[in-house]
């Protein structure tokens, strides 16, 4: 993709950097919460019945989905974050040069226990690496997890709601129907 304006590339630039995984999240949720159920509603090649199932599946898969999808990722963060505590091995330099990383004790299961084969780098460096680490750790986390939710959580719950929102749209237009009526 070619952008052209420099103002929609200083908001991806921005956005890559500075958002994180739970705030993406939030975002893709309000915006499809915003738009698929009036893309929905205002489809005129579906009949009435089929539009209202369309605008609550579209309001119960959001609602699901992204809030399933938001707790997931702060969850695998919050847990590759707590148990990926590290002891450094280093040498004592100006640079002060980092030449191995070891868990801290048996539950720190996401940190690595490297010495063979590490390279030596300064700690910032090293520092900066291993947030990374842990950005791409709770990332596989998450997305282990997210098979696991969408098809136990998520599912039944989206079916719920669709039932839920379908049963007051219809509830709304007998309502409405009934006002006209006596008109």
């Amino acid at each position: 993709m070619i952008i052209r304006s420099k103002n929609a590339e200083k908001f991806i630039r921005y956005s890559g950097k500075k958002l994180n995984a739970p705030q993406q999240a939030v975002i893709m949720g309000v915006s499809s919460l915003m738009f698929q159920p009036y893309i929905n509603r205002k489809n005129k090649q579906l009949d009435e019945d089929t539009r209202d199932m369309a605008v609550a599946r579209s309001i119960g898969k959001s609602i699901t989905g992204n809030v399933s999808d938001f707790v997931t990722r702060v969850f695998s963060i919050f847990a590759v974050t707590k148990l990926s505590n590290y002891v450094i091995n280093s040498v004592k330099t100006d640079a002060d040069f980092v030449t191995g990383v070891s868990p801290k004790s048996k539950l720190d299961i996401f940190t690595p226990n490297i010495r063979e084969g590490f390279i030596p780098q300064t700690r910032k460096e090293f520092l900066k690496d291993f947030k990374s680490y842990r950005v791409a750790m709770g990332a596989l986390l998450a997305t282990g997890l997210s098979v696991f939710v969408k098809t136990t959580v998520e599912l039944p719950a989206t079916k719920y709601l669709t039932d839920y929102f379908y049963k007051r749209e219809k509830l709304k237009k007998e309502k409405h129907d009934k006002t006209d009526v006596n008109k």
